[in-house]
């Protein structure tokens, strides 16, 4: 007996209706997942917002990783900056140092301009190493049983400083004659936003370097005291704890370190101020944590200030 015309028509008829109800099925599961899913995360949201709110002492979302703080905007240099600066200039072209220092002075602490404060480190330097008396300056007489080290202890200056000074070649000394000796009362002070270091000498700025500071802020912000103080240092690596000699490439630090250590917060190790052989990182947050500065900035300050100097690192 043949098929009925209409067999094959009626069996797919009731396998599309069937087709159809299976997948409305799976349609109204998925969407009701879906509610759950929202309101359990809504739930576990005010959840979150409740525990914040009871926890007043509860710390403010840290800021993200590697944004540093902006350095403020540079002094824009007013008219009376100007003309004290050019007036400056023509005082050192006449030789008129003392007059010229005096003139920076002013224009640095009026208006703290990058030319007026370069000027006024370069003539700061050029008086303290010239015959010319400035405050902190004096004459000593060297007597019986003196030699240089204990000289520079007594003026809180350093044997390097006073060679210079002095125009020695050698430490002899002879009683009786007569040292220039430089007591500048000098305070280091750090700026980790500006990227700067401040040598300050008789509550005045006497000369300004561009450094750099730790990378993600991590140069504590606290007062230190130089207690060590090395040339051509070798350096270890923190990996391995493996000594660097001076010289190796891998070394970073320069050719000078000074070790700081806080009074304050002893549990604060491993940092320092030193040089660098990577003169791009000057001038902004570059370093494992330690103050660096370019080599010929870090020898000639090296020479000025001795063990026990303060060094005031803010943010």
């Amino acid at each position: 007996m043949s098929k009925p015309i209409y067999a094959g028509t009626y069996q797919n008829r009731g396998r599309g209706r069937w087709k159809a109800v299976f997948i409305f099925i799976v349609l109204l599961h998925l969407a009701g997942l879906g509610v759950y899913l929202f309101f359990s995360n809504a739930d576990k949201q005010k959840n979150t917002e409740a525990t914040d709110a009871t926890q007043p002492g509860a710390p403010a979302p840290a800021a993200p990783a590697g944004l540093a703080p902006l350095a403020p905007a540079r002094p824009m240099p007013s008219p009376e900056t100007r003309a004290l600066i050019s007036d400056a200039r023509s005082a050192m072209d006449a030789g008129q140092l003392v007059d010229a220092k005096n003139m920076l002075d002013r224009a640095a602490a009026a208006n703290p301009t990058p030319e007026a404060i370069e000027l006024l480190g370069d003539i700061n330097m050029q008086l303290l190493k010239s015959p010319i008396m400035i405050p902190g300056k004096e004459y000593y007489v060297i007597q019986p049983g003196d030699y240089l080290q204990k000289i520079a202890k007594k003026y809180r200056t350093t044997v390097s400083l006073l060679k210079e000074m002095n125009g020695l070649k050698t430490d002899t000394i002879q009683a009786g004659a007569r040292l220039l000796a430089f007591n500048g009362d000098i305070t280091i002070r750090v700026s980790k936003t500006r990227n700067e270091l401040d040598l300050i000498s008789g509550g005045k700025l006497f000369k300004r370097y561009s450094v750099g500071t730790g990378k993600f802020g991590k140069t504590p912000a606290v007062e230190f005291n130089i207690v060590d103080k090395i040339i051509e240092p070798p350096w270890t690596r923190p990996s391995d704890n493996k000594q660097v000699e001076y010289g190796d490439p891998e070394n970073v630090l320069g050719t000078r370190w000074m070790k700081i250590v806080s009074t304050d917060h002893p549990e604060i190790t491993g940092f320092g101020i030193h040089g660098t052989w990577q003169r791009d990182s000057i001038g902004q947050q570059s370093s494992a944590g330690c103050i660096r500065m370019l080599n010929e900035d870090v020898e000639e300050l090296f020479d000025l200030v001795p063990r026990k100097t303060t060094v005031i690192i803010t943010e």
